[in-house]
């Protein structure tokens, strides 16, 4: 994926608080601010799970308990931006102290940009509308609701996102990928976790991986683009069998099936490279799938 929303020098801050005995309890929060009703609320949770749910009121609240050997809780506002924050002691300090997970329960303004960053810590985000940008390095990152647009990514942790007005962008290294119901365009990338994409309205769609497996279920606009790119995993997609595409399928080693009929060609009387091109309807869209050794496969829904 052309956009990376990982700042992965953030799991330097995670595991290295395995030692003594703790220092102290932990501590129950149930605090709330006023906040703009279309602000910024950025939160930061290392371990441990956040919850994040939008409501109808202009202030952000948060409840909870933090982990026994955290130094703190940092919740402040300051102009249009609220920042939420597990502060973790400084690194020469951790060898003295267990540190245990936060259990974070945030209410923002229902228009709210947010961005919540995690290590281990598990990502949930109901009813949000305005843009979200979420990241983890092992924790998984679920969305429901119908945000603006979506940013969420995880290296080992699993990414579903329901449903989004707006363009999606999903990265993961090993994790699954689920979106339920895209609209517009996105992107999508993983090295060997596995992508599913539910998608209507289509206007621009990328898939990326190395080894893992792609789906795509949608319905494309006049002049959409969609491309599948993948080395070893399975590549599947499904559209209308009403749709006006051009198709461009492209494979070294790997299958072809194609429920609208044409056969795949050999590209070289010496090698087992194959191709297949045609043309449904009219051509408007553009669908072009490129795979190495797996196998990939063209259904027609309707």
């Amino acid at each position: 994926m052309k956009r990376h929303i990982f700042s992965i020098g953030l799991a330097t801050l995670l595991l290295a608080a395995l030692a003594a005995a703790p220092t102290a309890a932990q501590e129950r929060v149930d605090r709330t601010l006023p906040a703009p009703a279309d602000g910024n609320v950025k939160v930061i949770n290392i371990a441990g799970s956040v919850r994040v749910v939008g409501w109808d009121r202009n202030e952000v609240q948060v409840r909870g308990t933090l982990g026994e050997g955290t130094e703190r809780l940092d919740f402040e506002t300051q102009g249009n931006t609220t920042v939420v924050e597990v502060v973790w002691p400084q690194e020469r300090d951790r060898r003295d102290r267990r540190i245990q997970g936060s259990e974070l329960e945030i209410q923002v303004p229902a228009g709210s940009m947010l961005e919540v960053r995690t290590v281990s810590a598990d990502i949930r985000i109901e009813g949000v509308r305005g843009v979200l940008e979420l990241e983890s390095v092992s924790g998984d990152v679920t969305t429901a609701g119908e945000p603006e647009r979506v940013e969420a990514g995880s290296i080992s942790g699993d990414v579903e996102i329901a449903a989004s007005r707006g363009p999606v962008y999903a990265h993961t290294v090993s994790g699954e990928i689920s979106i339920g119901q895209a609209v517009g365009s996105f992107r999508i990338s993983t090295i060997s976790g596995n992508a599913t994409v539910r998608a209507r309205q289509v206007e621009e769609g990328e898939f990326d991986s190395v080894s893992g497996s792609l789906r795509f279920d949608g319905d494309l606009i006049p002049q959409a683009r969609l491309e599948l790119d993948s080395h070893s995993g399975t590549i599947e997609i499904t559209v209308p069998a009403n749709i006006s595409a051009r198709f461009e399928v492209d494979t070294f080693s790997g299958s072809i099936q194609n429920d609208f009929g044409q056969e795949a060609v050999r590209t070289s009387r010496y090698a087992p490279g194959k191709e297949l091109e045609f043309t449904q309807g009219s051509g408007e869209a553009r669908i072009r799938i490129q795979v190495f050794s797996g196998r990939v496969e063209i259904r027609k829904r309707g």
